[in-house]
């Protein structure tokens, strides 16, 4: 993967156009997500089940402790999301693959 901090250099930005971007980018992040999210709304699931499903089904044998250092999120916020997937039977809990 190529160094992004390699290929762009902000130093010819000024601090207006620097917040510009960044609320340019604040306003993609929202409209991208707003369709997916009224999808996960239907079924009671938010982003973090989306995620959850996302890397599990992306990689065979991922362990609990690999999907949490992906995620970034504690032990207590995983286990809510799983033991919900789990429920609702979108992953199974002993192969913590998807079905």
């Amino acid at each position: 993967m190529a160094d992004l901090n390699k290929l762009l250099s902000p130093l010819f930005l000024n601090e207006k156009e620097i917040r510009k971007i960044i609320e340019l980018l604040f306003f993609s992040y929202r409209d991208f997500t707003s369709g997916p999210d009224k999808v996960l709304e239907k079924i009671k699931f938010g982003r973090a089940h989306h995620r959850v499903i996302y890397f599990v089904g992306k990689r065979d044998n991922l362990t609990i402790k690999e999907l949490l250092t992906i995620l970034q999120i504690t032990k207590q916020s995983l286990s809510r999301v799983l033991n919900q997937l789990v429920k609702e039977k979108f992953i199974e809990n002993v192969k913590l693959t998807i079905l």
